[in-house]
């Protein structure tokens, strides 16, 4: 980015901030004016004394019928006199002109009008989005590449003016309220640092609404964030499974196609939806998919043109001898399973060679993702292959170069690996994050500094877009999405000092408490030493205390705020507060086996969610409570009604129980599941369940097979009645013995609970042994999460109403 100011006290950075800049090789230069320039006056006492010229549109046709300024130049005068209004009452009028040269008084000159007068950024972009503000006496113009580089300029000066867009909706506008608009003269050109900014939100109209959306567009167009799509985004996606419905009667006449995996019960069988990507009529069928599609759109073969190449969502790669030879002989240390980079690269390779020189300009990708996230070791990747990082299966609470994350180092390794391919062959790389804690969206969460630090090191990398999924959560994510935007264009910037702006833009005098409370949640995250995901962690990174003190300084920022937008703004953020504390409240609950004081809590949860859905329905994500039914519900309710007449709980599983990583196999053969186990000397070691994560015992680099196994007698009390096994969720296969006889096997069902009838196995009046395994199936359920992670119980009761395993 380049920024070259007029005035130096009025620049968007202090020194410390050119110096940064400069340090990542972004020119910024500075010029004299001389002390006998004045502030050029827009507005007069409430009367408007300049006007807004624009070039007249040129002719259509021969009847003298002229064709509409451009949307982009005429939505730029509408915000300006928008703004204009709100500020002081005033609008401009709007004058076109064939010649500059008849250009009078005091004036904003736009466009392409500016550019006949010799005004052109300083630079350019590939995506169109540069321009230039110049002050000239009496005179602003604002011209850039596109007439959308127009519209960004005239942001910039809306900007400088005071105005600002921290959230969707008029409460998220800043418009100072001023009878007298003026601004000291500039000379500033810009080009964005990345040339693709997507934020954008998850899901249809069943999550968000048209109303909602619109709101969310402009506030996007108002923070820069353009249209500008690359070639190399169009290879996103998990293609295997559409490729496979694309070709399914080639898929029919050769099974071989398909990737060789094991089946529930272990043996391999062909089937998708991973193909075998070593199959050499997989890469003819991509390679002519992409000949066809050059010729139903009608492109030369030198266009420009992605398309993805990657694997189906999840695991069950291929277990061929093809798939193993070809392979690295590495592991993916979070799923456990073969790493697929090479695979991939190897596919991409031959899909490039069998198109050979005809299509010079296709791009292939895939997602840096899952199994596959790592750097290719024996194939050199194709110059045109593409890698969209997707970071989906490190720290939630760092950032890529954050040093406390014991996962991040080796996502940091990978980018760096691949961006020095990239600059000494080109490889294209593009970044695809989110914004929330994916399967989470209600409690405070915030990447402020995991933005900050992220987006200069991807600057840094050669990334050349964004694309960042967004949940609809401002009273959660306001801080983190305003900021993203802002280093999305500048990534120099400093990210402490963004957050002391977006607060004091926000909150007027309330600034110092609500800044002390995102810095405070910035603190905890990053200083906790957890990374799982999800609602998992909470209780190890947050207390009553951080409650207290975050609900003090919100309150003190409502009463301190100056006007009722600002209080409002503050306010906003008591929701997830709230939140925090009633989910605090359920998780003791829940673990001391008040399943019904749990319940109450979990119920209070969507009150106190309804309740901010109310306020602002852009505070809130629409699918919060549809997560809580996914992830929580079916444990809660199954747990109460299991220990509620006409069941009674008869003894819980305590939360630390005996331990082993093996596979089931393996488990098997030493006789894990036996009560005369006789094994291979290894000692099972204690790990808890439900009070902790896996992450936070260090447990995850084990694999995703584990066997649980403990001694336990019936209470003197127990009734003679059947009984019933409630484990209450699990990652994500689980399968039970009761002193050597196999009680079921569950299906893969992660965060759902599972019963199991030990009825006739049991010893009422003696010693029993229970045996658990448990196997993750499908890949990463959620990070850091394994084994059993929530509470478990012994339970008596009729056996109607008791859903059991259907393969035992």
């Amino acid at each position: 980015m380049q920024c070259i100011v007029a005035n130096w006290l009025r620049c968007e950075h202090d020194q410390t901030m050119m110096f940064q800049s400069l340090r990542y090789g972004l020119a910024l230069l500075l010029i004299t004016v001389s002390p006998a320039a004045v502030a050029q006056t827009f507005v007069q006492d409430g009367d408007p004394v300049a006007r807004i010229y624009i070039a007249k549109p040129t002719a259509a046709s021969g009847d003298g019928d002229r064709s509409p300024a451009e949307p982009s130049l005429m939505l730029a005068i509408q915000e300006l006199n928008y703004h204009f209004m709100e500020m002081s009452g005033a609008s401009l009028e709007v004058v076109e002109l064939d010649d500059p040269a008849a250009i009078e008084g005091s004036a904003i000159i736009l466009g392409d009008l500016a550019a006949r007068l010799g005004v052109e950024p300083i630079g350019e972009s590939v995506s169109g989005e540069a321009y230039r503000l110049l002050s000239r006496d009496d005179r602003l113009l604002i011209a850039g590449e596109s007439d959308q580089a127009v519209l960004f300029g005239v942001y910039t000066l809306l900007e400088k003016l005071g105005c600002d867009w921290v959230m969707p909706g008029p409460i998220g506008e800043i418009i100072p309220k001023r009878r007298t608009i003026a601004i000291d003269p500039i000379d500033i050109s810009q080009t964005p640092d990345f040339s693709m900014r997507q934020l954008w939100y998850r899901g249809g109209a069943s999550i968000v609404t048209p109303e909602e959306k619109s709101r969310f567009q402009q506030w996007l167009r108002r923070n820069r964030s353009g249209d500008y799509i690359p070639a190399a985004q169009q290879t996103r996606g998990h293609y295997w499974n559409f490729f496979i419905k694309k070709h399914q009667d080639e898929f029919d006449r050769d099974p071989t196609m398909y990737a060789l995996r094991p089946d529930s019960s272990g043996v391999l069988q062909r089937r998708g939806p991973q193909i075998e990507s070593t199959h050499p009529r997989v890469s003819a069928l991509m390679a002519q998919d992409i000949r066809d599609m050059f010729a139903k759109r009608g492109l030369e073969k030198d266009a420009v043109a992605g398309f993805p190449i990657g694997p189906a969502d999840g695991l069950g790669f291929s277990q061929s001898p093809e798939a193993i030879a070809a392979g690295s002989e590495r592991f993916d240390t979070n799923s456990g399973v073969a790493d697929q980079t090479d695979h991939l690269v190897l596919l991409a390779n031959r899909v490039f060679a069998d198109l050979g020189d005809e299509y010079p300009n296709v791009l292939l990708g895939f997602y840096s993702y899952g199994a596959h996230s790592g750097y290719p070791v024996r194939y050199t990747p194709h110059p045109r292959l593409v890698q969209i990082f997707a970071p989906i299966d490190f720290s939630r609470y760092h950032s890529v170069v954050d040093d406390r994350s014991r996962t991040q180092g080796e996502y940091r390794e990978t980018v760096e690996q691949w961006a020095e391919l990239s600059r000494a062959q080109g490889n294209p790389l593009i970044f695809r994050g989110y914004n929330w804690n994916l399967a989470e969206n209600m409690l405070p969460y915030t990447k402020v500094r995991i933005w900050g630090e992220e987006l200069p090191f991807y600057k840094r990398m050669g990334i050349r877009g964004l694309s960042v999924e967004a949940t609809k959560a401002w009273g959660i994510n306001g801080p983190s999405d305003w900021l993203f935007m802002q280093l999305a264009w500048d990534s120099s910037q400093n990210w402490r000092v963004l957050l002391s702006e977006y607060c004091r833009k926000s909150f007027g005098a309330g600034a110092s408490h609500m800044e002390s409370y995102f810095l405070r949640l910035v603190e905890r995250q990053h200083s906790a030493g957890q990374e799982a995901g999800s609602y998992h962690a909470i209780p190890l990174i947050f207390d009553r205390d951080f409650v207290m003190t975050a609900r003090r300084d919100v309150e003190e920022a409502i009463r301190l705020a100056d006007t009722p937008e600002r209080k409002a703004r503050a306010q906003h953020f008591l929701g997830g507060i709230r939140a925090l504390e009633i989910y605090l409240d359920y998780h003791e609950a829940a673990t001391q086996f008040d399943f019904l004081a749990a319940k109450r809590s979990f119920d209070e949860m969507f009150e106190n969610w309804q309740q901010t859905y109310t306020q602002n329905t852009d505070l809130v994500a629409r699918e919060g409570p549809e997560y809580l039914d996914r992830f929580i519900r079916p444990f809660i309710d199954g747990a109460v009604k299991f220990t509620s007449a006409p069941f009674a709980l008869v003894s819980p599983l305590p939360d630390e129980i005996p331990t082993i990583f093996a596979s089931l196999e393996e488990g098997l053969q030493r006789g894990y599941h036996r009560t005369d186990l006789s094994g291979d000397g290894t000692p099972f070691a204690p790990t808890r369940t439900f009070s902790t994560t896996w992450d936070d015992q260090r447990l995850t680099d084990r694999g995703g097979s584990v066997w649980y196994r403990l001694d336990f007698e019936l209470p003197a009390s127990t009734p003679d009645a059947p009984l019933f096994l409630f484990l209450g969720s699990f990652d994500d296969r689980a399968t039970v013995w009761v002193n050597g006889e196999r009680a079921g096997t569950t299906k893969a069902a992660f965060s759902k609970p599972a019963m199991f009838d030990l009825t006739g196995m049991i010893d009422r009046e003696g010693k029993n042994m229970m045996a658990i395994h448990v196997e993750r199936s499908r890949g990463i359920s959620e990070i850091g999460i394994g084994g059993l992670f929530r509470p478990s119980f012994l339970f008596t009761g009729p056996s109607e109403g008791v859903d059991l395993p259907l393969n035992r």
